[in-house]
């Protein structure tokens, strides 16, 4: 570390000090965007930051369920602290919680560096990057021995009377909710809004708009703030795309806009008295729009994630665009022109925010480049429609993966390394599910075939 990140660094830690800060949960999050980490006392944090630090290497190939997609010989990498993700940790008055990445050879893989990758490459091209994400969870009466006990089959949802934008269940469980708002809100994570959705248990919240990475470590946050506090309440807050056959599908939507970094204002639309895509706006949504299918795996990382995509759900299945059109791919919301932004439908409430943020800016951004053409626009319903230029989206993450793996512009644009541990992640994954026989299964074929 130079004299002067040093000085830097000492002058963070006092001021930590000077806020009677105790402890400082320091961790990396991992390929599926979960959250891994320790609790450090002010005092081992403090050196570790000015002498370094170090966490195993393991994190690249952890899977769900504490499964690791590969057998190596794994070993200690040192990694550094992102001073800007500090946030207040939610749970504990006297700490905090904070980032950090790794600085050996698994920086590479890592998501959330590659989305300062992406964003590096937004500002040198004279472009600051806002970011948003909305996320429906469904709540469920259950703690997590309970489902266990049931063996995960029978689910019991909260607030049986919640139906899509009714106020019974925010009336009726305002104390709950309150209590929710109040954690997240001690974890420096605000909300535009909350409001019931479709069914059972069913909530949407909505984050305010932030510099991009700050929106990311927001959207991961939040779901690990939210996991837990409904924990501590006896219930469980589930993200999975579709958690069941009797529940809805459970969209995450990331939403971008680009503006002048010296001026502010925006670049993707163009003002009036109807403002529509700017000619370089037109371009960064083609980028988006063309490379969906080979960059699926992206937002749509799991097995799960595309049951979301089956008939009868709301969630949108094309690479198609529309004005305000919440049946396409990209909602392109243009008024009023100080909030015009994108919002990327397609991705479900499992996503990994670095993930799905990244896959969004360097594919629009690789639009520009190339000065891609934008198909027309889907003024109807655009769930199913295929645009013939396009094609169809990938229906399953062995076919995400296959196309990933073929895909050009995302070695050009995530480089090879990073694109090849994505594609060997999605495949482990496809292999461990195709593995996993169902009771359903069974039911269905046992005494047919």
């Amino acid at each position: 570390m130079t004299s002067r990140k040093a000085q830097s660094m000492r002058q963070f830690l006092t001021g930590l000090s000077e806020k009677r800060i105790r402890h400082v949960y320091a961790g990396l999050f991992d390929q599926e965007g979960t959250w891994r980490g320790k609790k450090l006392p002010l005092s081992q944090f403090s050196e570790f930051a000015l002498k370094g630090w170090s966490f195993i290497d393991a994190l690249p190939w952890w899977g769900p369920n504490d499964t690791v997609r590969v057998d190596k010989a794994f070993r200690s990498e040192a990694c550094s602290f992102d001073r800007e993700s500090l946030r207040k940790y939610p749970f504990e008055a006297d700490s905090v919680i904070v980032a950090a990445d790794y600085e050996g050879p698994s920086k590479k893989f890592s998501p959330r560096v590659m989305l300062q990758k992406q964003i590096k490459k937004a500002d040198k091209l004279g472009f600051s990057v806002l970011g948003a994400s909305e996320f429906e969870f469904i709540i469920l009466d259950q703690t997590a021995s309970e489902l266990q006990a049931e063996g995960y089959q029978k689910l019991k949802s909260f607030s049986l009377e919640n139906r899509c934008w009714s106020a019974m269940l925010p009336s009726i469980s305002a104390d709950l909710l309150a209590g929710y708002e109040e954690t997240l809100r001690n974890g420096d994570i605000e909300l535009h809004h909350i409001c019931s959705e479709l069914g059972p248990g069913c909530l949407e919240a909505t984050m305010p708009v932030k510099p991009l990475l700050r929106a990311a470590d927001d959207a991961a946050f939040f779901k690990m703030f939210t996991r837990a506090f409904f924990s501590r309440e006896q219930k469980t807050a589930s993200f999975m795309a579709q958690l069941s056959n009797d529940h809805p599908g459970l969209g995450g939507h990331p939403i971008i806009s680009l503006h002048d970094k010296n001026s502010g204002e925006s670049v993707l639309f163009e003002g009036g008295s109807k403002p529509r895509l700017s000619r370089l706006g037109r371009h960064f949504v083609a980028g988006i729009l063309r490379l969906i299918p080979e960059l699926t795996a992206f937002y749509a990382p799991n097995v799960n994630s595309y049951r979301r995509y089956a008939p009868g759900n709301w969630a949108p299945r094309t690479a198609t665009w529309g004005y305000d059109n919440y049946t396409c791919g990209l909602r392109l919301v243009a008024s009023p022109i100080e909030n015009a932004r994108i919002e990327f439908r397609l991705p479900g409430a499992d996503i990994n925010p670095f993930l799905a943020f990244s896959m969004m800016l360097g594919a629009g951004l690789y639009g520009i480049e190339q000065e891609l053409i934008l198909p027309a626009e889907t003024t109807g319903v655009g769930r199913d429609k295929v645009p013939e230029d396009i094609g169809s989206v990938p229906r399953s993450l062995l076919e995400a993966a296959e196309l990933l793996a073929q895909s050009q512009a995302a070695g050009r644009i995530f480089g090879k390394d990073f694109s090849e541990h994505c594609v060997e992640c999605c495949i482990d994954e496809d292999e461990r599910m195709r593995r996993h026989v169902s009771a359903f299964e069974r039911e269905r074929y046992l005494f047919h075939v």
